[in-house]
């Protein structure tokens, strides 16, 4: 007998296999999302990987070349080509330096030295990237000489292709990691999904093509068995409770509701208490930032930020603001008979002694070295001399004992300032036109050239014989501000 259209189209239902086009669905798309975000996730690190390299070449670069001034001026002075020698293969070091230059104003070219030809290739990324081969020229000048003259040069050219390599490294590396774990993660991804959702899909697909719940010759087959009470358990147990299965849906629902809702409160909580943490950390790393470890006062960036502070309030409201800057004498003398130890050990103890001194609106810093300085707002030229005598009788007196010794130190002062009106009527008439003048420069131009006087007083207490404090003389305040690019 023919079979008819319904048995035909029973026939061809029987015949489906289910399963296999899900599951390379879901891998095609598994793949191409992975693929797609981890592109997005190279990209990224890509980005971040050249900002951080772009950083840190341009701050080696003036670390290396501010490190160095000062050597060069030593070389030019003395005319030592071997130290000279030794300060270039210190900076060849740096794999971004092609070479380094030295020239005088009478000879010329004094030393040169540059790579190999071909041991730093250039192209076309460095270039694009960090601005390709570069050629910085440094006046060298005579800290000595009044006025300040130039004696030399120090040419250096930088050539970026370290970092371009460093950077193709970086991404290659990222790249390949990145794609590894993302089809990685795809086929795991794939596989969980299919066997947590399709595959009982699937079976239950099966299951309904299959099942005949016309034929009353053979009992009905119960549903594939689901190991989970969901959606799925739900058609597969349609016959044996509709209404009952939605019921069980919706109490579930309730409670993932009132889950969420009580997860949510939680995560407020963990939100706020993480919040408060990170401020704690942040307030723990700008100290970190701007405090000397060794002596635990304000280091020289926090300095500079209180003393730019004070000459905004000095111009604004005409309160006065004076500094010291103080250097303990022979240091390096003493450091190479006692050792480095001992030295610190003096250090942290003229710290001490600086805190226990000084009021509490003063500001006590360690610059670098063996060098100090003491902010005092508010304090006049004549209170600034006083306070610095106090201190260096201080020192004087102080002693430290370390390794079975008593070590003493003394310091040498020099004191600068900003007077107020009243005050400034004492001073030389060309003087005090020159810091009348100065009230409409910039801050930074003023601290600089403040910084300039105060050195310079350091300077002259340590020539006439030191453990003396010296006041800066306002009439080298015209010679003082050439050495500024500033108009006065």
């Amino acid at each position: 007998m023919a079979k008819q259209p319904d048995d035909k189209h029973d026939d061809a239902l029987a015949s489906l296999r289910l399963g296999s086009t899900i599951a390379a669905r879901q891998l095609k798309y598994s793949l191409l999302l992975s693929v797609f975000l981890g592109l997005l996730i190279v990209a990224f690190r890509g980005y971040h990987d050249y900002q951080w390299l772009k950083e840190i070449y341009q701050q080696a670069n003036q670390r290396v070349t501010t490190s160095n001034v000062p050597v060069a001026v030593q070389v030019l002075l003395r005319h030592d080509r071997e130290l000279a020698e030794v300060m270039v293969r210190g900076m060849l070091n740096q794999r971004s330096i092609q070479s380094v230059m030295l020239t005088t104003a009478e000879d010329g070219i004094f030393f040169e030295q540059r790579r190999a030809a071909g041991e730093i290739p250039s192209s076309r990324w460095a270039e694009t990237m960090f601005g390709g081969l570069q050629t910085i020229v440094i006046p060298v000048r005579d800290p000595h000489q009044k006025p300040v003259t130039t004696i030399g040069e120090m040419v250096i050219e930088f050539n970026p292709q370290v970092y371009v390599s460093a950077f193709t490294s970086r991404l290659s590396w990222s790249l390949l990691a990145t794609m590894v774990m993302a089809v990685s993660m795809a086929f795991l991804f794939a596989g969980m999904s299919y066997y947590i959702f399709s595959r009982p899909l699937v079976r239950l697909g099966s299951y309904l093509i299959k099942s005949d719940p016309t034929d009353e010759s053979r009992p009905l087959e119960m549903p594939p068995h689901h190991r989970h009470d969901d959606e799925i358990q739900l058609l597969g147990s349609v016959t044996v409770g509709l209404f009952g299965m939605i019921r069980g849906q919706l109490g579930q629902l309730r409670k993932a509701r009132d889950e969420l809702m009580d997860a949510n409160v939680n995560l407020e909580a963990r939100v706020a208490a993480r919040t408060d943490e990170l401020k704690e950390a942040m307030q723990k790393l700008e100290v970190l930032a701007s405090t000397d470890p060794l002596t635990g006062l304000p280091n020289r960036r926090s300095y500079l930020a209180r003393f730019d502070e004070a000459i905004s309030v000095w111009r604004r409201r005409d309160t006065p603001v004076s500094i010291i800057l103080l250097d303990i004498d022979r240091f390096k003398a003493f450091n190479d008979t006692y050792g480095h130890q001992a030295g610190d050990a003096v250090l942290v103890e003229l710290g001490r002694i600086m805190r226990a001194t000084l009021r509490e609106i003063d500001l006590p810093a360690r610059m670098g070295g063996e060098e100090f300085a003491v902010l005092l707002p508010g304090e006049e030229l004549a209170g600034a001399l006083k306070l610095a005598e106090r201190l260096r009788v201080a020192f004087e007196r102080a002693s430290v004992s370390f390794g079975g010794s008593v070590l003493s130190f003394t310091a040498s002062f020099g004191i600068a300032g900003l007077p107020s009106e009243g005050q400034l009527k004492t001073f030389d008439k060309d003087a005090s036109a020159h810091i009348e003048a100065m009230k409409s420069w910039e801050t930074g131009d003023i601290s600089n050239l403040m910084y300039s006087m105060v050195d310079s007083a350091l300077y002259q207490a340590k020539e006439k014989g030191r453990n003396r404090c010296e006041q800066c003389d306002y009439t080298q305040l015209p010679e003082h501000s050439n050495a500024f690019p500033f108009d006065a």
